[in-house]
């Protein structure tokens, strides 16, 4: 006498999909908890200054006759344009972070010389600044 074929339990591909789009979306909205407070906050101050920075290449390049200017000096940020300083100037840029002391002054072209602007307590993490200007997080 022949047995009955043993029906066989298994998931479907429907519940398969559920459950790793569940998964993705919990390491979606953990994953950014277990990051370095101190890393969060040197990338926001990064961007600010490179904020400032392209804001400062943008100022020179808009009046030809006048070089923009922008200083790290202590934590403090300052943006000048032909030596005097604009208003909301200078800017603090916080205790939690330390960044690198730099001056850099734009032309009518937009050019500076290169600099790198260094982050601490976060080795590794900084602000560079083409000649030609252009400012990025490397």
């Amino acid at each position: 006498m022949r047995k009955p074929p043993v029906k066989q339990a298994a998931f479907s591909l429907v519940e398969l999909l559920v459950v790793i789009t569940v998964i993705g979306i919990l390491i979606a909205v953990a994953a950014p908890r277990f990051t370095n407070e101190d890393t969060i906050e040197a990338r926001a101050l990064a961007s600010q200054i490179i904020g400032e920075l392209r804001f400062a290449q943008q100022l020179a390049m808009n009046n030809t006759e006048k070089l923009a200017s922008v200083t790290i000096n202590s934590n403090q940020l300052s943006v000048a344009q032909d030596g005097s300083a604009l208003n909301n100037y200078p800017k603090s840029l916080g205790n939690a972070v330390t960044v690198s002391d730099i001056a850099l002054t734009y032309n009518s072209l937009g050019s500076t010389t290169a600099g790198q602007i260094d982050f601490s307590p976060n080795p590794g993490f900084a602000v560079c600044v083409e000649s030609t200007g252009y400012a990025r997080l490397c």
